[in-house]
C-alpha cells in the first residue's frame, strides 16, 4: 500500500516527465480530447467510437475492433441508466461525498459486467464484459477531475480484487492522497488546484498527475519499482548546472 508520506510535490513532477517519456498515454489522451472537445457525451455516437479506440490504446485491447460497435452500444445503453446519475464533471474527488462515491461505485459495478466484445471458442460466441480496468478508464475519462483509473498492477498494489466494494476502498485512498498532496501545496503557497500549472501541465488535471505518479511508482508485472529521488537529491543534481 502506498506510504503518503512518500509523496512529494518534487516526486509527482519527476513522475510526470517519466510518464511522458516512458508511454504514448497522453498522447492518446490528448487525441481523445480532441475528437470530443474535451467534453465527452457518451449519448454521441462518435464520441463513443473515440473513447473505446482511446481503450485500446490504453491497454484494453479485449475490446476488439470487430466487435467496438457492440461495446458501443453497451456503454450507451449503461450510460442512459447509471451514468447519468453521476457528478457534475466539475467536482474533484476531495470534495466527493460519501454518497457521491457510491454513486460512482454502483455505476462502476454495472459498467464493469456489460458486453464488451465477443470471443468466438471451438465455434461458440462467449461473451467478453467491458471488465474492471476499462470501467474505471470509462469513468476516468468522464469524471477527469474524480474518478481515478486503475490496471491490474495498480490493483494488486492497493490490495484490490476488482469488486465495487474495493473500488470504492481505492477511491477512497487516492482521496486521502489528494487531501496529502492539498496540504503539501498549501504549505508553499498555493491551492491544488493549482498543482498542474505549477508543474507545467496546465491542461492536465489534478487527478491525471496523481495518476501518472502512482502508475510510475507501483511495483509492475517483474516485481520492480521505480524509485523517484528526494527533493535534496533533485537539488544537487541542479547545482551541477
Amino acid at each position: 500500500m502506498m506510504n503518503y508520506r512518500d509523496v512529494t510535490l518534487c516526486k509527482m513532477a519527476l513522475a510526470s516527465f517519466m510518464y511522458d517519456s516512458l508511454t504514448s498515454y497522453n498522447k492518446s489522451l490528448r487525441r481523445l480530447d480532441e475528437a470530443t472537445g474535451r467534453s465527452i457525451d457518451l449519448s454521441n455516437v462518435e464520441h463513443r467510437k473515440a473513447l473505446i479506440k482511446w481503450l485500446n490504446d490504453w491497454g484494453c485491447r479485449h475490446l476488439s475492433k470487430k466487435y467496438h460497435e457492440v461495446a458501443s452500444d453497451n456503454i450507451l445503453n449503461w450510460y442512459d441508466v447509471d451514468g447519468t446519475r453521476l457528478f457534475t464533471d466539475k467536482k474533484p474527488l476531495w470534495e466527493l461525498g460519501d454518497d457521491e462515491l457510491e454513486v460512482a461505485v454502483n455505476a462502476y459495478g454495472s459498467l464493469k459486467d456489460k458486453t464488451g466484445a465477443w470471443r468466438d471458442r471451438g465455434g461458440r460466441k462467449q461473451e467478453v464484459p467491458i471488465g474492471e480496468v476499462a470501467a474505471s478508464k470509462i469513468l476516468f475519462a468522464i469524471r477527469r477531475r474524480a474518478l481515478m483509473p486503475w490496471d491490474n498492477e495498480m490493483q494488486r498494489h492497493f490490495q484490490c480484487d476488482g469488486n465495487p466494494k474495493s473500488y470504492r476502498s481505492y477511491l477512497r485512498n487516492i482521496k486521502e492522497l489528494t487531501l496529502h498532496i492539498g496540504s503539501l501545496c498549501r504549505n508553499k503557497g498555493f491551492q491544488i488546484d493549482d498543482l498542474p500549472a505549477e508543474l507545467g501541465r496546465p491542461e492536465s488535471t489534478v487527478l491525471e498527475l496523481i495518476n501518472e505518479y502512482v502508475w510510475i511508482t507501483v511495483p509492475r508485472k517483474n516485481g520492480k519499482k521505480i524509485e523517484l529521488p528526494s527533493s535534496r537529491t533533485v537539488a544537487r543534481w541542479a547545482a551541477l548546472g
